[in-house]
């Protein structure tokens, strides 16, 4: 009996198995942390192993295994002397070895990662578009809950209407995609969080999406197009991150009772063509629970619109802990306003972030007169612990909203300015940056000796 079980444990080189009895759950933890091509060749490990990835939850097709694909094929062609011929057999044989890891796979899915190229006509003139409805089609029998779609090329790709039956999706992040809804199309009920990047919606899709997904909780969209009129309702939404550099015709936010970390950059377009809902107060109403926000320098200025208040109530912006401001231009006054209406406002403030864009070196920027008595001298930011400017090229306004701050900031502990990379430098510019470190060296002496002021 003992020298039985000895020999069961023996592999055929007469060395003590190890692996082949691992617990399952064991074996698909090593599994789903392995690239998918290196989870197939553990089928030579044991017998046990044998067919193991073809129960994988969890499927990365993306990118990386497309290059895997790409390079073997190209091996084995080169090593026929054919590799001439691998215009026709790359897409070939890529289309074929995902149609045959969907064919073998048992059970359910639950994520899926895949890579869609686009094999340019010039290059692959036999084999243009791999045939993706029937993989999706399979995905959607799958129950599939987490899709990732990337799909590289300049014409967006347009997805088949068996995507839409994908009912069962909580995550989904798309690139480079034509979405074209069925007419019954009510949305994804179980939806949480949806990444859209140079995405193309069709007319009133987005409200579809939208009313369709009552448990949203993250939303990014990139570089997306068919959205005119972007208008957000979502009772469980989070997270938002919204950058297009269209221009669009609205942009409002209604129902949000949680959403916290907002991230808004756009193309500036003339405040008449806004919402009214859109200016800077109706805007921070309509987000009662924000803690982060990031804007960058147009969307500041159409904040600021023709009237802009001094200072805003301070209930409005009472939870804001974190404040980034992108593409900043110090030599805008409308930018520069809104900019330091929401600096004041903000009394619970406590990290603040700015990347300067200025590059008006003919007017050398205006004074705005930051540090005026009538000014907003008078507030104070005891909250405020840690700010950063970046891309700082030491135009005057730049200099007077550093000694703003530190002036007005009793508790900062940290303050870092990174220069801008920019080379050409007049003698008149360098001087400026020379004159706002000699500056910033004297107020930190003045203000507090244990304030930290890093130059970079």
């Amino acid at each position: 009996m003992e020298i039985t079980r000895k020999r069961r444990n023996l592999n055929a080189n007469g060395d003590l198995d190890l692996i082949s009895n691992l617990p399952r759950h064991i074996i698909d933890c090593v599994l789903n942390r392995l690239p998918f091509q290196d989870a197939v060749r553990t089928s030579i490990l044991s017998p046990k192993w044998r067919g193991y990835w073809a129960t994988l939850q969890h499927l990365d097709l993306g990118y990386e295994f497309y290059l895997f694909v790409k390079d073997a094929v190209e091996n084995k062609l080169y090593s026929y002397d054919r590799y001439k011929q691998y215009d026709k057999y790359i897409p070939y044989e890529y289309e074929r070895i995902i149609s045959r890891i969907f064919f073998f796979q048992l059970g359910p899915l639950v994520k899926v990662t895949l890579y869609i190229p686009k094999f340019v006509a010039d290059d692959y003139p036999v084999y243009p578009v791999p045939d993706t409805e029937k993989w999706i089609l399979h995905l959607s029998k799958k129950n599939i809950k987490e899709l990732t779609i990337t799909y590289k090329n300049r014409k967006r790709h347009l997805l088949p209407s068996c995507f839409f039956l994908c009912l069962n999706l909580t995550h989904l992040e798309l690139s480079y995609i034509f979405l074209v809804p069925p007419p019954d199309f009510k949305g994804f009920r179980n939806l949480i969080a949806i990444q859209c990047t140079g995405v193309k919606f069709k007319a009133n899709m987005f409200e579809s999406l939208m009313h369709g997904s009552p448990l949203l909780q993250k939303l990014v969209f990139v570089d997306c197009s068919g959205m005119d009129h972007f208008k957000v309702s979502a009772p469980n939404l989070e997270i938002l991150r919204f950058e297009d550099y269209r221009k669009f015709e609205t942009i409002g936010f209604e129902n949000v009772p949680k959403l916290a970390d907002v991230t808004i950059s756009t193309l500036y377009t003339e405040v008449d063509h806004f919402a009214k809902s859109s200016h800077l107060l109706e805007f921070l109403t309509s987000l009662p629970k924000v803690t982060r926000l990031s804007l960058n320098g147009d969307f500041l200025r159409f904040l600021a619109g023709d009237t802009l208040p001094q200072q805003l109530p301070t209930t409005v912006v009472e939870g804001l802990k974190y404040l980034k401001l992108n593409s900043l231009d110090f030599a805008n006054f409308h930018e520069v306003s809104c900019a330091l209406c929401l600096i004041r406002s903000t009394p619970n403030l406590k990290q603040l972030e700015i990347q300067a864009s200025t590059t008006r070196e003919d007017i050398l920027a205006p004074k705005w007169g930051y540090m005026e008595a009538k000014g907003p001298f008078g507030c104070t930011l005891d909250g405020l612990r840690v700010v950063k400017m970046k891309l700082i090229r030491g135009f005057k306004p730049e200099l007077e909203l550093v000694q703003f701050l530190l002036a007005n900031s009793p508790f900062l502990e940290k303050m870092s300015i990174d220069w801008s990379p920019y080379t050409g430098h007049s003698q008149t510019q360098q001087k400026l940056i020379l004159d706002m470190a000699t500056e910033l060296i004297r107020c930190y002496r003045a203000i507090s000796p244990t304030l930290d002021i890093s130059l970079g």
